[in-house]
């Protein structure tokens, strides 16, 4: 008689297998999930930041990029998006009536420079006033990291120069 199929060795060997190369993938995998989520933020923030100089440029005013710790005294100014957000930043233009109306909002938690508050200011020429968080040298860094440190995943950073100009630096 030929019977076809399985033995339960064979079963258990294979599965030992399976269990084993997913162990060592699993680390892998999470690092490799940090890291995107990383990049996934440094890019929305760059995105926002783009936006609200080319909006700048287009409306021929002003637009703010503010950003927002997790505790801070504002934080009821903060827009609905991101009340409970760990860091929040948003674009937004001053209104004829004085009051600002929120055009793009965004939220991490991975911003580690600068420590407090700041914001951005997109002239209508394109240029930035980044008095709020320029460290001297003319320039703004935002500086981004895991929260989980022992991932071994390197800090990204965006600078902004006062001419509005935005680069990626990895560190």
């Amino acid at each position: 008689m030929n019977q076809r199929g399985f033995t339960l060795i064979e079963l258990i060997l294979v599965l030992a297998i399976a269990a084993l190369l997913m162990m060592l993938a699993a680390p892998a995998f999470s690092t490799f999930m940090a890291r995107q989520q990383l990049s996934g933020d440094v890019n929305q923030i760059q995105s926002v930041l783009t936006f609200a100089r080319s909006e700048a440029i287009k409306q021929r005013q002003p637009i703010t990029v503010k950003f927002s710790p997790p505790n801070e005294l504002d934080a009821t100014r903060r827009p609905e998006a991101c009340k409970d957000a760990p860091w929040c930043y948003w674009a937004e233009s001053a209104q004829d009536g004085g009051e600002a109306s929120v055009m793009r909002a965004g939220q991490t938690a991975n911003i580690t420079q600068p420590k407090g508050k700041f914001s951005i200011v997109f002239e209508s020429l394109g240029d930035a006033d980044i008095s709020d968080c320029d460290d001297g040298d003319g320039q703004c860094e935002i500086t981004l990291a895991p929260t989980d440190s022992e991932d071994g995943i390197d800090p990204e950073t965006i600078r902004i120069r006062e001419t509005g100009s935005l680069r990626k630096v990895p560190l």
